[in-house]
């Protein structure tokens, strides 16, 4: 048989006979040839050193060949040379000076006598080769790194075999690592999730690419289990497919999570069992306070002595003081709480600070001081907001301003900080000129139950509640408050709130077309205030008036002496020094020339009725508003008939009104004195009433009467309240069941819906005030006369 390329006569390495020599095949692109002396000296160079060293034959030429070798290598290379290896590794340096990787192949040299040279090395280059297998080295160190320092349970498996474990897999689970070779992978799974996990195994294999992470239980070899977020991602492994699975062990994280979920709901119920103590508390405190404030008030009605009457109205006063300080207490604790919410309504900011101004009026004219608020023009007179805790804020600061000051003025501004379509901005300031405050104490006056200084509570009296509440009442609104002062020289607090503004309410004071018949007309203001004085003039200029200003009775008699025009109108503040302002009208209705001006008299003494009417044109109470002066001066300069825009007289009990919408009505009420307090009221009004005890009584007397209005407390024993209007409205005819109007001390948010939503039809608070009862039962006694008419 003929072998294609291959000579048949020739003979084979086998035969004895043949002989036959070596011979190197040339060097190619990918080795070259070096051959040196003994002494290490290159003598040839066959092959491409240009392009694998990058050096011209010439210039290694005659050099020793180690001086191209690195020095790590050198022992190596030596080793060749000395007979010890005939193949190694070693480096040489290129001509740009990076390193080419040598596989070298050594070789004898010898002449005809058989007599050694030098040697002959074939170097191969495996550069690329070595810097592979130095990056997979450098990997594996890192993955090794990662995987022993990892704080994961690292798996790596195919075909559910475990391939690879870290460390701290056998330290956490307890496994030998002949365990792991042995063990399925899911059998690292509790039984209740091994099904699940093969599940999604098997949904990774149909998308290769994609990651699973998932939660499961994990069960060590002693049976010990862990909560575990497993991350699953398909991966190559010793050129195989397989896939790695990252075990975190979220244990002591869901552990604490359900201790500080548990923890969360007992802190939710007992700030529910506080919400319940505190309407409970409310109502014990508030059902007797009822009884004592409607009774003292009953007493006043009666003839007393000066002194009988000065024992009922400190206990008038105590009484409210109490009431107040157990609404600081409440308000406190629903912010608290977190069940204090805004409401969202229109106001008229003028009106919230004057009603303000007027809860402190009799204080300020006990003390002598000015009662002033200046709200600049940019401000939109109607806004959207909770105008109630708006109130609260400023009643709050201005009671202090007016505990803490002796003399002068408690002032009130408010101006725009920014506005962007309906959302605005305010910044509200209360100045006063009283103590003032250590500016070190400043920081702390903000925090409950804390006043300046502990001899603060004793002298002046407090819960120390109130700018607690207003900090956190203007948290809710979006804003921040803080103050400014000095110990003796007064104190600003500053409080900012979020609001929208809306043009859909007008305000009640319209003054646009009245401005014509007060253009131009000239006014002169006569106060020893200076900021009631500028006050009074940015109000008269808004107006279109021409204002002109004195401090004093004589400045005032000097401005007219020297004027040309006397003018249409004079202001003149009553409490001045040297002059006041009846001394000074008299003097001007003396003179002839000065007696036709028509005069305004603005007082702080609360005795405005004793003042001689036929001085002025008007006279109007401090502090004034605003409405109340504009009124007053259209009609002064128009000659309209004078009104009378005085402070709003008490209100006063109409007897009349049993005989005018006469009803039948039922007290439930289980406290004695709250219950003889409203039979009271109810006989003055003209009505005859029956009473019980508890719903239980309410069921029983319905049976055989028939009623009108239920005036029903809310928590009575047997039957309360919302049980026996459930009662009525199931098991009663429609048109046969009275109306039941709640009347209870509870006052937290939703007590007012809890009524509504059991039938109820109206809710009053306690204390009962006479002028609410009252007005109650004319709006709900007429819906029943309507009613009986069509029927």
């Amino acid at each position: 048989m003929k072998t294609e390329g291959v000579n048949p006569d020739a003979k084979s390495f086998a035969e004895p006979s043949s002989g036959y020599h070596k011979r190197l095949r040339t060097a190619n692109g990918s080795n070259i040839y070096i051959c040196v002396d003994l002494s290490g000296i290159i003598q040839t160079i066959e092959g491409p050193l240009l392009h694998l060293l990058g050096y011209q034959d010439a210039a290694l030429s005659k050099t020793p060949l180690e001086v191209y070798v690195h020095d790590d290598d050198l022992q190596t290379y030596r080793s060749l040379i000395s007979n010890n290896n005939d193949r190694g590794e070693f480096r040489m340096r290129r001509a740009d000076g990076t390193w080419f990787y040598a596989d070298a192949l050594v070789y004898d040299v010898f002449d005809d006598a058989d007599v050694l040279l030098g040697y002959c090395f074939r170097l191969y280059d495996v550069t690329s080769r070595m810097n592979e297998i130095f990056r997979l080295v450098e990997q594996e160190e890192i993955f090794q790194a990662v995987s022993r320092n990892s704080r994961d349970i690292i798996i790596i498996y195919s075909d559910n075999k475990i391939l690879y474990h870290n460390e701290l897999a056998m330290n956490k689970l307890g496994y030998m690592p002949s365990d792991f070779h042995k063990m399925n992978y899911l059998s690292l799974y509790s039984r209740a999730d091994r099904e699940r996990v093969e599940e999604l195994d098997v949904k990774l294999s149909l998308d290769s690419d994609s990651e699973l992470t998932f939660d499961a239980v994990v069960k060590s070899g002693t049976g010990e289990l862990f909560d575990c977020e497993v991350t699953v991602k398909s991966i190559t492994f010793n050129r195989s497919n397989a896939r790695i699975a990252l075990i975190h062990d979220v244990t002591p994280y869901r552990k604490a999570l359900r201790e500080l979920t548990s923890s969360k709901h007992d802190a939710e119920s007992a700030n529910r069992i506080k919400s319940d103590f505190l309407a409970m508390m409310s109502h014990e405190i508030r059902t007797p306070m009822n009884g004592v404030i409607g009774m003292t008030s009953l007493l006043m009605s009666t003839n007393l002595t000066s002194e009988q009457r000065d024992y009922v109205d400190t206990i008038q006063v105590s009484g409210e003081c109490l009431i107040e300080i157990i609404n600081d207490i409440l308000d406190f604790s629903k912010i608290e709480s977190g069940k204090l919410e805004l409401e969202e309504e229109p106001f008229e900011l003028q009106v919230c600070i004057e009603d303000t101004l007027d809860l402190f009026a009799l204080k300020a004219i006990e003390k002598g001081l000015d009662l002033l608020y200046l709200i600049d023009n940019d401000v939109a007179p109607v806004l959207v907001g909770d105008a109630n805790r708006l109130r609260q804020i400023l009643v709050n600061l201005v009671s202090n301003a007016i505990k803490f000051t002796e003399k002068g003025e408690v002032y009130i501004s408010v101006q725009t900080l920014s506005q962007s379509g309906e959302d605005a901005e305010l910044r509200f300031s209360v100045k006063d000129t009283g103590i003032g405050i250590d500016s070190d104490k400043i920081p702390h006056i903000f925090e409950a139950f804390t006043q300046a200084d502990n001899s603060t509570t004793r002298k002046y009296g407090g819960t120390g509640l109130g700018l607690a509440i207003s900090k956190r009442l203007v948290s809710l609104m979006g804003g921040d408050i803080w103050a400014e002062s000095e110990a003796g020289g007064g104190s600003t607090f500053y409080f900012t709130v979020k609001v929208k503004i809306t043009n859909e309410v007008k305000p009640r004071l319209h003054i646009k077309g009245n401005l014509a018949k007060l253009h131009d007309r000239s006014v002169m203001i006569v106060d020893d205030n200076q900021t009631n004085r500028q006050i009074l003039k940015l109000h008269f200029e808004s107006w279109g008036m021409l204002p002109v200003l004195a401090e004093s009775g004589k400045q005032a008699l000097e401005l007219l002496q020297d004027s040309k025009k006397l003018p249409d109108l004079a202001v003149l503040d009553m409490q001045m020094p040297e002059m006041d302002g009846i001394k000074l009208a008299q003097l001007l209705k003396t003179r002839s020339d000065l007696s036709q001006i028509p005069l305004i008299l603005l007082s702080s003494s609360g005795d405005i009725d004793n003042i001689p009417a036929y001085l002025f044109a008007s006279r109007l109470s401090k502090p004034i508003k605003m409405k109340a002066l504009f009124d007053q001066v259209l009609n002064v300069i128009t000659d309209i008939s004078k009104k009378n825009h005085m402070s709003e007289s008490q209100f006063t009990l109409d007897p009349t009104l049993g005989q005018r919408i006469p009803l039948r009505i039922l007290i439930a009420e289980d406290n004695m004195v709250n219950q003889k307090l409203a039979m009271s009221l109810l006989n003055l009004m003209g009505y005859r009433v029956e009473a019980v005890v508890n719903g239980r009584q309410v069921v029983d007397i319905l049976k055989v009467k028939k009623f009108d209005i239920i005036l029903m407390d809310i928590q009575m024993p047997e039957m309360n309240g919302i049980e026996a209007t459930e009662w009525i409205i199931y098991n009663m005819p429609a048109d046969e069941q009275p109306l039941v109007i709640a009347i209870t001390a509870n006052a937290m948010v939703g007590d007012r819906e809890k009524c509504l939503d059991a039938g109820m039809v109206d809710y009053m608070a306690k204390p009962i005030k006479v002028n609410e009862l009252q007005a109650m039962l004319e709006k709900w006694g007429r819906v029943i006369l309507e009613r009986s008419m069509h029927d």
